[in-house]
């Protein structure tokens, strides 16, 4: 089939939250969606379920729908029991069904992707607006349980996040396609036949590189305790002790800015390390720095801060974490360096180890954005075109 006979093909997205987040899901749905509805003319619709309001922080073409439910879901989750909070998840859950399944019989979707952070997964095989349902996962497949296990520690919450990791399985079964980030992801759900492999792709068109010369580091991400600047500030001062003329720039906001920014002060740091408001256009920053850092506690499945950071001919020094996304990216001294997760002494010995050779930095520069070319939007988005035409193609021949 030509694509031609899929250019006004119909596409739904269900992303959990809102597209007022500066995360790495939502600025790889929005690449994709203004992809497809700019260069492919596809009709692509984005529903969103807290938004409430918020400006949409990646730019996003006026030819994607935007629809926001405005569930409010996570409202009094602080100050519920976890009974209460099961018991107001069921409510919403049965309000987010009824209104997606209107909204969906009025849009009428070719195919409906589920990104599979919120409630819809609980439903969404069960909805019978006549679109494929699909899955892609941002996540680890042992997110819910190993979150459940780190923010709870008694038996009854962490049990449930056991047996809700399993029913994401049962559920994610019944869907048409399951499409998971890297073939390393593909492993945990080797009992399933309907998962495929595609990545996220590099959001930019790179016109100039990092000269990996300038005495200068950047990080990337919500501030939070799962992304682990706290870690990165700790190895930061003892990195400013024998190399005071590096700097560091954190890109991002999130609930933990003032700790940080108090720990910041009260170690004198002032003058090494920026806490810097997320920007929606770091491709005009990129370039100017010298080495990506990424030290992460949390699960990541493919961090598209390393992504975009490689593109740009940056060396990356991450945190190897239990989940497979950084070390699928980065080759140990190749165009990288792995770190004992939460190792502050090897994080430091890792970072001196590029501020001290250039030669190191330029040459994992150079093979980083030669691995990130792999990432190329244009190579992703024709594995999803040929996906989107494998479903329809298996649909009529139903």
């Amino acid at each position: 089939m030509s694509n031609k006979d899929f250019e006004k093909m119909r596409i739904v997205y269900l992303l959990p939250g809102g597209l007022y987040n500066p995360g790495g899901m939502e600025r790889a749905i929005t690449i994709k969606a203004n992809y497809l509805a700019e260069v492919l003319d596809y009709d692509v619709s984005i529903v969103t379920t807290e938004q409430m309001g918020r400006p949409v922080f990646f730019p996003l073409s006026p030819k994607v729908h935007l629809y926001h439910l405005d569930l409010d879901i996570g409202k009094y989750f602080g100050i519920e029991n976890y009974i209460q909070k099961l018991e107001r998840r069921l409510f919403k859950i049965i309000e987010y069904k009824k209104k997606l399944s209107k909204l969906l019989k009025t849009i009428r979707p070719d195919i409906t992707i589920t990104t599979l952070g919120g409630l819809d997964i609980e439903f969404i095989n069960d909805l019978r607006d006549g679109s494929i349902k699909i899955g892609e996962l941002h996540f680890p497949h042992d997110y819910r349980k190993v979150m459940a296990q780190r923010l709870y520690h008694s038996y009854f919450p962490r049990l449930i996040g056991h047996l809700m990791n399993e029913d994401l399985e049962r559920k994610c079964k019944k869907l048409r396609r399951l499409i998971v980030l890297t073939e390393e992801e593909k492993k945990f759900w080797s009992e399933m036949r309907n998962v495929a492999v595609i990545p996220n792709p590099s959001p930019f068109k790179v016109s100039h590189l990092s000269t990996t010369k300038n005495k200068k580091a950047i990080a990337v991400g919500r501030l939070t305790y799962e992304k682990g600047f706290d870690l990165l500030i700790k190895a930061w001062k003892k990195v400013a002790i024998d190399h005071p003329d590096w700097e560091l720039t954190i890109f991002g906001n999130g609930d933990q800015k003032e700790i940080l920014l108090k720990f910041v002060h009260e170690n004198g740091l002032d003058n090494v390390i920026e806490l810097h408001e997320a920007v929606d256009n770091m491709q005009d920053w990129y370039p100017n720095y010298s080495m990506l850092i990424f030290p992460t506690r949390a699960l990541e499945a493919l961090p598209m801060v390393i992504i975009e950071a490689m593109s740009y001919g940056i060396p990356v020094v991450a945190f190897n974490t239990t989940s497979c996304g950084p070390r699928s990216l980065i080759r140990d001294h190749v165009n990288g360096l792995l770190v004992k997760a939460e190792d502050i002494d090897e994080l430091t010995q890792k970072i001196e180890e590029l501020i001290e050779s250039d030669d190191t930095r330029e040459a994992m520069g150079h093979a980083a954005e030669e691995f990130a070319a792999g990432f190329r939007i244009e190579k992703v988005m024709d594995d999803w075109v040929h996906l989107f035409e494998e479903l329809i193609k298996e649909k009529k021949q139903k």
